[in-house]
């Protein structure tokens, strides 16, 4: 069955079949959960300046027993860590020419494989759920090794929606900013947005019951654990929002729900005619970071 045909031809009716539904449901569900391996090449200029950084593998162990990965580069004189977050299907070595740019900017850098994405063990995705978990021990990691340490966070697409939803947990004033690039307002939004745009589905609300379901079951968590928009509503860590314009696949109105519903400091930055997590094509992206940062950071 080509489900992709099949959703368009029931995504405009009422009547298809609960069988039709849960075959749309089935291929969803392993679309979105299930592990990827993705070869991410590394441009010269950036492999060079890994090679020169003194750079430390570090691992952690998560609250749920998972070995997780990250890399501690460590190039400057400073008490200013940036912890780099990807987002979903990648791992790391998308951070890394983000990296390159931020360590020019005079910033030592955390970069992290989330659970379940490169050298970090674990077999499915959360959408932030669990890996906002994982991103306190992380944060823990720095508090400990570096004494006074000041960090911002800095997250992609689930990346984003990771480092937003670590403010529930009693995050140490070592965190000083957050910089969330196309993040989605929450998981059920989105997964409501790809069935739409990718499966040509209107009525969406029995396959996302049967998801929801379905998560309960063999995760343990729902749609109403990674709402992140009213994460924000209590806090107070100031938050830069950044969000391409022309983004389908985390629509841009997300970006703007995220900044409505924060409670804290905030600025927002859109860069018109680029796709998802294309903001830093913009020239004045690295600079609009960095100024937000200084901000709040000695």
């Amino acid at each position: 069955m080509n489900l992709k045909k099949t959703a368009a031809i029931v995504g405009g009716t009422t009547g298809a079949s609960y069988l039709t539904y849960q075959a749309i449901s089935d291929h969803m569900f392993k679309r979105a959960f299930k592990k990827r391996k993705r070869e991410i090449p590394v441009e010269e200029k950036v492999q060079e300046w890994l090679d020169h950084s003194k750079l430390k593998p570090v691992s952690i162990q998560s609250f749920d027993g998972l070995k997780l990965y990250g890399e501690d580069i460590h190039n400057h004189d400073s008490n200013r860590y940036m912890i780099l977050v990807h987002g979903i299907w990648t791992n790391r070595r998308f951070s890394y020419p983000r990296g390159y740019e931020f360590d020019r900017m005079g910033y030592n850098l955390l970069i992290i494989d989330q659970r379940t994405a490169g050298y970090s063990e674990g077999k499915y995705y959360t959408y932030g759920f669990k890996e906002s978990m994982d991103l306190s021990l992380w944060i823990d990691y720095l508090v400990k090794t570096y004494p006074g340490v000041q960090i911002c966070l800095y997250g992609v697409s689930m990346g984003g929606a990771t480092v937003m939803l670590s403010t529930r947990n009693g995050l140490p004033d070592n965190v000083k900013c957050i910089v969330e690039d196309c993040g989605f307002s929450s998981m059920k939004e989105q997964f409501d947005c790809v069935l739409r745009e990718d499966y040509n589905l209107v009525f969406t609300r029995m396959i996302l019951k049967m998801l929801d379901d379905r998560m309960g079951n063999e995760f343990g968590f729902h749609f109403s654990d990674v709402v992140v928009k009213e994460v924000l509503d209590s806090n107070e860590i100031p938050i830069l929002f950044i969000h391409g314009e022309d983004d389908k696949f985390v629509p841009f109105e997300m970006s703007l729900r995220l900044y409505n519903h924060n409670k804290g400091p905030k600025k927002y930055y859109s860069v018109p005619g680029v796709a998802h997590t294309g903001a830093n094509q913009d020239p004045e992206y690295y600079k609009n970071i960095d100024g937000f940062i200084k901000t709040y950071m000695e």
